[in-house]
């Protein structure tokens, strides 16, 4: 049996880019990454993208936060038993201060890990089938297709727009 072959196919118009997700969708080939010079809606739109699991990090990092900020303040008024005319050892309230950035350092802090972790930042080494063109001015698409559906594949990009079409 022998192994799918992976495509990359460079274009240079979004439009193409985005009319050849939608027929390699319809076709049901794996569309594996595509590159872009700058981040786009309508791709990501095209691709089905879900929202990014960056924002989970940051909810857990602000309430991590919140907590250890109520946490630290109050063993340290229960540590110096520091007692202001006669108000309870553990008020509330102005410890609503300190909690609050607790969240915010704890939650940007997550979220920059997060960002770094899901990245995969840094990268040590690019991949061989990737062109500096997609940093200036061209688009690729990464595309994993059976050998059978090979040349098909190929007329499909070619229709679509593509400039170039590479095995990789």
């Amino acid at each position: 049996m022998q192994e799918n072959k992976k495509l990359l196919a460079i274009y240079a118009y979004v439009d193409d880019v985005i009319q050849a997700i939608e027929k390699m969708k319809a076709e049901k080939i794996a569309v594996e990454n595509v590159y872009t010079p700058a981040r786009n809606d309508e791709v990501e739109e095209a691709l089905g993208m879900r929202p990014s699991p960056v924002r989970r990090f940051v909810l857990f990092g602000g309430l991590f936060g919140v907590i250890s900020g109520f946490v630290l303040a109050t063993y340290t008024a229960a540590q110096w038993k520091f007692i202001v005319w006669g108000k309870p050892q553990i008020p509330r309230i102005p410890y609503v201060v300190i909690s609050f950035e607790f969240c915010i350092l704890f939650a940007i802090l997550a979220g920059l890990a997060g960002l770094l972790i899901l990245s995969r930042m840094p990268r040590l080494s690019t991949p061989a089938h990737y062109d500096a063109r997609f940093t200036v001015d061209r688009f690729g698409i990464l595309l994993t297709c059976p050998p059978a559906r090979n040349e098909a594949v190929r007329r499909l990009l070619h229709e679509s727009g593509a400039e170039e079409i590479r095995d990789v």
